[in-house]
Formats: structure tokens, C-alpha cells, sequence
């Protein structure tokens, strides 16, 4: 694994500070209002004409809201008053829903003018209000994901240093997979590697399309960049009777569709890998062989002796580890016996120093006479287990 630079780190937290200030609130604020598009631009080209502060706009082509483009196109009072009645009263008719009976009953123009000004002026109140209310979840949004960063700036840069430790694991691994390839000169390696990165990209992809479908509402323009899974459920309802399966109950149900694609994917990704890891082995013994191929008798005798050696050195080496263990674990069970035959006649030494008769009661405590089944039991343990060091060592 390449090791990171100093600098690495501060740029990691300035970008990862950047996409949860600016990116994230941008791509939220989707989930709940679209974005909108302005009419008053001039489309050039096949880029679609955005709002300066959407920039998925030009992801997905932003969206044609009717009441936003309603509320964009009232007329102010001033130009109300330059209309004629023909102009007043088809602008009540086609844009408010007046009836020519209605305006028949509007005899004076300055009545019309009112209430063509009454009606733009409520276009516009809505117009504003839907804005403020897009405004409002857009400075909430913002304000929480400032919060959830700022508070939990350690998980978010433990979590990227984990996604970025996988990613070098799983780049090296590739890499290996590749060398190996091309050193064994094995075109059948190479596809089956491509083959599991591809494998690798879609498990991935329909991961990451089952997190989002959690979050994103069916009618979202982000669900054409999502796996296409099909239907594919299992209503529990239509187990429990005709009563539930006819009801509410019986038309919820769990999509399968997910979890047998993975099943498939994971299947079909070990066979491959199986495949792959044959035919590298056939590569690498067809090349052992091609380069044996030209030695001699004494070029041969001297490989299987060097080989021969070196397996001795690493046997000799392993059994000295083994003695090793043994030895420590031999030196530690005799200092657990000495302990508990310290702990088992230490007191009873050391009480019977003060009384008079020393010398008799220090012979009948070291009288071997005495039943002791606990020290009896630790020493019999100890003896099984250095004969079975012995057989062991005489075994080797």
C-alpha cells in the first residue's frame, strides 16, 4: 500500500467539507421541491437553461413547473392598465377561469382592471409563498447537514479513511491479479480478471441503487442512474386466507428481485474466479515447464537438492520453534506446580514457627504420608504432560 502524504489528510477534510456544505443541501433540496428553470434565458445548444443556484438543472434538465412560470409571467399594474377590455377580459377568461356570463356583469373597465389585478396579485402572493417555503427547507437543510458534519467531523473522517484503505486493498489485489496475468502471459486470466472487476462494478451498483431506493420517491429524475431490478415480489398476504388476500394486507409485499440478483452475482463470481485461478495455475506449471525444459542433468540435480535444502532449513527451523514452546511451556507449569505447593505448605511452615516443638511439627508437615489430593493431582498432571513431551521428542 502506497503511503499517503502529509498533505493528504487536510485536503481529504476540505473536500469533504465542500461536498456536505454545498453538494449535499443542492442534491436534497431535489427530494422535495424540483428545481426550476428559468423561461427568460436563451437556450443554447442542448445544454438546458438553469438557475444560477441549481446546478442539477444541468443534470437532469431541470423541470416545468406551471405555478413557477405563471408567477414569473404576472402582469404588474402598470402594464394592466395599458391592456384594452378585449385584452382584460381575454386574459380573465383564458389564465382565471372567468365565464363570459361573469364578464358581461363587468360593464366598466376599471372593474375589470381590479379584478385582473386582484387575481395577478394572488398568482404572485402564491408565486412567493412556494419560493419562501423553498427557501426555508433549503436553509434547514443546509443548517443540518453544517450540523451533522461539524458534530460528527471524526466518523465522517474515519469512514473516508476506511473507503480509501478498501479501495487501495482492493486496487492492489486487482493490480496483483493483473501482474500475475501478464507474467504467466495467460489470456484466459485476463478476461476472467475483467470479467470479476465488472462482476465487482454491478454488485456495487445494485448496492448502492437498493440504499438509495430507501430515500428516493418514485416520481425522482435520479432513479434513471439507478439499476434496473425488476418486480419481483412475495406478498405474505395470499398465505393467510381469502379474507387478508383480498384486502389492504394482501396487496403489500417484499421485492425479492434485490436479493436473488445478488445470490446470482456472487454465484456466478466464484465460478469465474474458480476459472480464473485454474487457468493461472495452468499458465504458471506450462511455464515451470517450458523453462525446465532446457536444463541439464546437472542443472536438475543441483535445483532438487538447493529445494531439498531448503525444505530441511524450514523443517529444522519450525521444530526449533516448537522446542522453543515447549521448553517456556515446561519452565511455566513448573513455576504453577512450585506456587501451589508454596501456597498449599508455605502457611503451615510459617505458623508452626512460634510454638514450641518446631522440629516435630516441621517433621510431621514434611511427612509424606499426609494425603494432600489437590497437590497430588497438580503433579500427576505435570509428569502426563512431560511424558507426552518425551514421546513427542522421540517421535521427531
Amino acid at each position: 500500500m502506497s503511503p499517503r502524504l502529509p498533505w493528504s489528510g487536510r485536503f481529504d477534510r476540505y473536500l469533504l467539507g465542500v461536498f456536505f456544505v454545498l453538494v449535499i443541501p443542492q442534491f436534497l433540496v431535489g427530494f422535495i421541491s424540483p428545481p426550476t428553470t428559468s423561461l427568460t434565458g436563451i437556450q443554447l445548444g442542448i445544454l438546458p437553461v438553469a438557475s444560477a443556484w441549481e446546478w442539477t438543472d444541468y443534470v437532469v434538465g431541470g423541470n416545468n413547473d406551471e405555478d413557477d412560470a405563471i408567477g414569473r409571467k404576472t402582469l404588474s399594474d402598470a402594464e394592466i392598465s395599458d391592456l384594452r377590455v378585449r385584452d382584460l377580459k381575454r386574459r380573465l377568461t383564458r389564465s382565471h377561469g372567468y365565464s363570459p356570463n361573469e364578464l358581461d356583469r363587468m360593464l366598466d373597465k376599471k372593474e375589470l382592471m381590479a379584478v385582473l389585478s386582484k387575481e395577478e396579485m394572488k398568482l404572485r402572493t402564491k408565486y412567493r409563498n412556494k419560493q419562501g417555503r423553498k427557501l426555508l427547507w433549503k436553509a434547514l437543510l443546509i443548517a443540518i447537514m453544517c450540523i451533522v458534519s461539524i458534530v460528527g467531523w471524526p466518523l465522517w473522517v474515519q469512514l473516508s479513511e476506511v473507503t480509501a484503505v478498501n479501495w487501495q486493498v482492493y486496487y492492489d489485489r486487482k493490480r496483483h491479479e493483473i501482474s500475475q496475468c501478464l507474467e504467466f502471459r495467460s489470456g484466459k486470466g485476463v478476461v476472467g480478471v475483467t470479467l470479476l472487476a465488472i462482476l465487482d462494478g454491478l454488485r456495487f451498483w445494485l448496492s448502492l441503487t437498493v440504499l438509495l431506493s430507501w430515500i428516493l420517491p418514485s416520481a425522482s429524475p435520479y432513479r434513471r442512474y439507478m439499476f434496473p431490478i425488476p418486480s419481483l415480489p412475495i406478498r405474505p398476504g395470499q398465505f393467510m386466507g381469502e379474507k387478508v388476500a383480498n384486502g389492504p394486507l394482501g396487496r403489500y409485499g417484499m421485492n425479492i428481485a434485490p436479493m436473488a440478483i445478488t445470490w446470482s452475482m456472487g454465484f456466478v463470481r466464484g465460478k469465474i474466479e474458480y476459472w480464473t485461478g485454474k487457468a493461472l495455475s495452468a499458465a504458471a506449471r506450462l511455464m515451470r515447464k517450458e523453462a525446465r525444459s532446457g536444463e541439464t542433468e546437472e542443472e536438475r540435480k543441483a535445483r532438487k537438492a538447493a529445494k531439498k535444502a531448503a525444505k530441511r532449513a524450514a523443517r529444522e527451523e519450525q521444530e526449533r520453534k516448537q522446542q522453543e514452546v515447549w521448553e517456556k511451556e515446561t519452565e511455566r507449569r513448573k513455576e504453577a506446580a512450585q506456587k501451589a505447593s508454596d501456597d498449599l505448605f508455605g502457611a503451615a511452615k510459617s505458623g508452626s514457627g512460634t510454638q514450641p516443638g518446631q522440629d516435630e511439627s516441621e517433621k510431621q508437615n514434611d511427612d509424606s504420608t499426609i494425603p494432600n489430593n489437590d497437590y497430588d493431582y497438580a503433579k500427576r498432571e505435570f509428569e502426563a504432560d512431560m511424558e507426552d513431551l518425551d514421546d513427542m521428542n522421540d517421535l521427531d
